[in-house]
């Protein structure tokens, strides 16, 4: 498991891929001990994400466009597969941004990693 600070080293590393920020709607699902894409349990000990096309493993920000209030995840899935959805957030993830009420949000989203 990656520290805060590993995590913080990660943001500030100058030779990290960035793509350019992608906007839509985020949702969350709390499908913990499923099996992923991958075929990896699935589990809420970490903030993590479902995109479509970024690599697996990949750290991502995920921005709340209303709140400005910002997480960083890992790509562990694919999906979402409702149109207009970009990102499917693990709880860990919704809760952080605090969209567990809520449950589907605008997002602007990142690639930092």
């Amino acid at each position: 498991m990656k520290t805060l600070a590993t995590v913080l080293l990660l943001l500030t590393d100058t030779n990290a891929t960035a793509i350019a920020p992608q906007k839509g709607l985020a949702s969350w699902y709390g499908t913990e001990n499923s099996i992923s894409s991958t075929g990896k349990r699935l589990k809420n000990d970490r903030p993590a994400l479902a995109h479509r096309t970024l690599p697996i493993g990949s750290l991502v920000k995920v921005t709340d466009t209303n709140t400005k209030k910002s997480i960083v995840a890992v790509v562990e899935d694919r999906g979402p597969y409702i149109e207009g959805r970009i990102v499917d957030l693990n709880k860990t993830a919704a809760k952080q941004l605090g969209i567990l009420k809520c449950g589907v949000i605008k997002v602007s989203i990142e690639k930092i990693r």
